[in-house]
């Protein structure tokens, strides 16, 4: 290598090195980054071959990188998912969902529910499978199957935290009390559940989880029935799809909701776990 052939790879690499410094410090802040970009003296395509030749990747795709990660350690700090968004410099929310699920296999409030500091959850061994409990200080959050988070991501995701119920807390006395209300539903001692819920959804769903918390124990509802309990005899469809977004499986009873013909529809779980939470409940009721 000649002279001018090391003066131009230490150029290369001044300038891949001063980017990559500019997008780690300026990543929060749209106008200050695209300044001192400005401030490097090249052009983005220029700013941009090099980047990519030094560290094998577009610098747009680094920046992604370093704005998910912050995002990351908001959320496990606890920030909602709005302000962790836009702390990390997204001004479009559908763009973090996109990019963030895309990096972590999951959606930014199920890492938030799983990483976050203050927040306790547990496995619990049930009839159905294993079922994951999670709780803030104040209220239930989730309950969904162990594995259900890897079979709808499609792709793999971070690895689960291991159980982590935090003493002398809310969280962790809310878990506890769950897993003892569906013992004794498991053992038809429970009809109803004394805690407080939380789902996380979009205001349709939320309406929709509420209307299934009225279906009594023990009988059902067909998906045209609900639609009708929630004012919209033709939202059907949009039921379904809300029906199968909850949450918080057994406490908010979606299994009570099936076909129109009487047939047992899609579950979370299984159909042969809806299956027992049906025969559980017709057999109470019948003692």
């Amino acid at each position: 290598m000649d002279d001018n052939e090391m003066w131009q790879a230490v150029q290369t690499r001044d300038l891949a090195e001063a980017s990559k410094a500019v997008f780690d410090q300026y990543f929060s802040d749209r106008q200050e980054l695209n300044r001192q970009l400005k401030e490097l003296g090249v052009t983005r395509k220029q700013m941009s071959l090099v980047f990519k030749r030094y560290y094998d990747m577009k610098p747009a795709e680094y920046l992604i990188q370093v704005r998910i990660a912050a995002a990351k350690q908001a959320l496990q700090a606890g920030a909602s998912v709005f302000d962790a968004a836009a702390d990390s410099g997204y001004a479009n929310f559908s763009s973090f969902y996109a990019h963030f699920r895309k990096l972590t296999g999951m959606p930014p409030a199920k890492y938030r529910q799983l990483f976050a500091q203050n927040i306790s959850r547990a496995v619990m061994d049930t009839p159905i499978g294993p079922l994951r409990i999670v709780a803030s200080q104040d209220a239930i959050l989730c309950v969904e199957p162990a594995n259900y988070l890897e079979k709808k991501a499609g792709q793999a995701t971070e690895q689960v935290p291991a159980d982590r119920i935090i003493p002398n807390d809310p969280s962790g006395d809310l878990v506890k009390a769950c897993m003892r209300e569906l013992k004794e539903y498991f053992a038809g001692e429970r009809e109803k559940f004394d805690l407080p819920l939380s789902p996380e959804g979009t205001d349709f769903q939320q309406k929709v989880w509420r209307k299934l918390q009225q279906i009594p124990y023990g009988e059902t509802r067909s998906y045209q029935q609900l639609a009708e309990m929630t004012g919209d005899k033709n939202a059907s469809r949009a039921i379904g799809l809300a029906n199968n977004c909850n949450p918080i499986l057994i406490l908010i009873p979606c299994h009570r909701v099936i076909g129109a013909d009487g047939s047992l529809t899609g579950y979370a779980a299984g159909l042969a776990a809806k299956k027992l939470l049906h025969d559980l409940e017709k057999g109470s009721k019948e003692q």
